[in-house]
C-alpha cells in the first residue's frame, strides 16, 4: 500500500475530540491509516501532496442515498409526488438492470467523490452490482438490499427479497474493506410487520445496519395511524426493529414521544434537508433532535429528488433552514453540521473515521482555500458549512489511497463512466416510454 505524506497543511480542521485546528501542519498516512500528524514530518513516502494554501479535513459521510438514482437526475422536477412517480419515476425504474445500475451507480460515486464524499450509505436494488462498483472507483460504501411487499427491478416478491438481501450480506461481510453490507426494508408503510421484523433479524444476526425510510411525509404517519393505531417510529419500535443498528431517514414527522424512543434506542437519524423541501415533506425537527441527544447525519437522498450530490451544499442547507423556520439563529451550529458529517456517523458504523488523528483510517479530503470565498479566514469552521463549494476539492483519500488527484479521478476513467451513464439513460426512456430532453437523441 503506497505511503502518502500531506506536506504544510495550511488548515487542518482535526475533527478530533477536542474539535482541535491545526495551522501549517504535515499528515503522514500509512497502511490505510493516519500515522502521524506534526510539524516538519520527515518521512519519505510514496506520495507527497503539497498542501500550502489548502485545507485538509475528514471525509464527508452522505448517509442516505439511492446511488443510481442519479440516472434520474432532472427527468421529473416540480411535481407532486404520486405523478412524479407513476408517470416518471415508477415506469423507468420497472426497467433497471445490473447494466443501468452499475452505470448509474459509478457515475454518482464519481460525483461523490469528486464532491469530498468517502463514505456513502446507499440504499437500493443489485447491490452485488452496486458493491463491485464501490470497490473498482475505490469509495466506501455502507450498501443496503432493498425489501418491499411489491416487484421490484430485482425481486417478485418480498420473500424474494429478504432471500437476496441475507445471500448479499454474507457474500460481502468481510470481503472488501471499503463495503459495509446491509439490509433495507423500505419503510413501515411498504413492507408487513412481519417482514419488518424478519429484516431485523438478519441485520441482527449478522451484525449489520439496518436502513430504512421512516416518518417522512405527513400522510405516511397518518396512514401509520389509522391502519396500525400508531405513528410510524412507536410502530417500528413495537415490532422490535431498531434492535438492530438502525439509520432512520428523513423522520420529518415524529411525535414528541417518539423523540425518546429515537434516543433510547440509539437510531442514527439522516437528516435529507434539500430532499426533504423539493418533495415537500416538510421541515425534520432537527433542533429537537440535538436538544434530546438524538444522534443526526446529513444525506442528499438520491439524485432524482435532489438533483446533486453535494455535502457541502447540504451541510448550508442544514445549518439555515431551521434558523429560519424557528426564527432563531443560534440552532444548528456549523460545529454540530461538521460533526453530523464526520464524527456522528462514523460513530455509529463503529470504524474509526470522521477525524483526522493518528490511528484513524485514512478517508481525507484536502481542499483549495485559495479562493476569494474564502478570504479572510476568520473561522476555517464556518466557512467549511457557509462558503465553501464542492468545487473547492482538489484531492481526495480513501482507505489511504489517492482516488481523486487535482480534481480527476485516478481510478478509472471519468470519461468513459459519463458516456456509459448517457447510453444507459437513453436506454431507460426507449424501454420507459418516458420523454426528456435526452429523448431527442433517440
Amino acid at each position: 500500500m503506497e505511503s502518502i505524506l500531506i506536506k504544510g497543511a495550511s488548515v487542518v480542521v482535526t475533527q478530533d475530540r477536542e474539535r482541535r485546528i491545526l495551522r501549517d501542519f504535515d499528515i503522514l498516512i500509512e497502511d490505510h491509516r493516519i500515522s502521524s500528524i506534526a510539524r516538519d514530518i520527515s518521512a519519505t513516502a510514496d506520495v507527497v501532496l503539497e498542501a500550502k494554501g489548502k485545507l485538509v479535513m475528514p471525509g464527508l459521510i452522505n448517509t442516505h442515498t439511492h446511488i443510481p438514482m442519479n440516472l434520474f437526475r432532472g427527468v421529473a422536477d416540480d411535481m407532486g409526488l404520486m405523478e412524479w412517480l407513476e408517470k416518471k419515476i415508477w415506469p423507468m425504474e420497472r426497467k433497471l438492470n445490473p447494466y443501468h445500475i452499475r452505470a448509474g451507480a459509478l457515475l454518482g460515486m464519481l460525483e461523490s467523490l469528486k464532491m469530498g464524499t468517502t463514505t456513502i450509505f446507499d440504499m437500493y436494488f443489485f447491490e452485488g452490482t452496486i458493491a463491485e462498483a464501490a470497490s473498482k472507483i475505490g469509495i466506501r460504501a455502507v450498501l443496503a438490499s432493498s425489501v418491499l411487499e411489491f416487484p421490484t427491478p430485482e425481486t417478485r416478491s418480498a420473500e424474494e427479497a429478504l432471500s437476496i438481501a441475507e445471500n448479499f450480506i454474507k457474500e460481502w461481510k468481510g470481503r472488501d474493506p471499503l463495503v459495509t453490507p446491509s439490509i433495507g426494508p423500505h419503510a413501515p408503510y411498504s413492507v408487513t410487520p412481519e417482514n419488518l421484523i424478519r429484516a431485523k433479524e438478519i441485520a441482527v444476526d449478522e451484525n449489520v445496519p439496518l436502513q430504512i425510510h421512516l416518518a417522512e411525509d405527513y400522510s405516511e404517519v397518518e396512514q401509520m395511524r389509522k391502519k396500525y393505531g400508531k405513528p410510524s417510529i412507536k410502530h417500528a419500535d413495537d415490532l422490535g426493529l431498531f434492535d438492530a443498528r438502525t439509520v432512520a431517514a428523513h423522520v420529518v414527522w415524529p411525535s414528541s414521544e417518539e423523540l425518546e424512543i429515537l434516543r433510547k434506542r440509539g437510531i442514527l437519524v439522516s437528516h435529507n434537508p434539500v430532499s426533504n423541501m423539493k418533495t415537500a415533506a416538510g421541515f425534520s425537527p432537527i433542533p429537537d433532535y440535538l436538544k434530546n441527544g438524538i444522534r443526526v447525519g446529513l444525506g442528499t437522498d438520491g439524485a432524482a429528488s435532489n438533483n446533486v450530490l453535494d455535502m457541502f451544499e447540504t451541510m448550508k442547507f442544514a445549518a439555515l433552514i431551521h434558523k429560519g423556520y424557528m426564527r432563531d439563529p443560534t440552532v444548528v451550529n456549523v460545529r454540530q453540521v461538521l460533526d453530523m458529517v464526520t464524527r456522528t456517523p462514523a460513530e455509529f458504523l463503529g470504524i474509526k473515521l470522521g477525524a483526522i488523528e493518528p490511528g484513524s483510517m485514512a478517508d481525507v479530503v484536502i481542499l483549495d482555500i485559495k479562493k476569494p470565498w474564502w478570504i479572510p479566514l476568520h473561522s476555517p469552521e464556518s466557512h467549511l458549512v457557509y462558503s465553501a463549494r464542492s468545487s473547492d476539492v482538489a484531492h481526495v483519500i480513501v482507505n489511504g489511497k489517492l482516488v481523486i488527484e487535482n480534481g480527476e479521478l485516478t481510478t478509472l476513467d471519468e470519461g468513459q463512466i459519463m458516456k456509459d451513464a448517457v447510453k444507459a439513460s437513453l436506454d431507460l426512456l426507449e424501454r420507459s416510454g418516458v420523454k426528456s430532453f435526452l429523448s431527442n437523441k433517440l
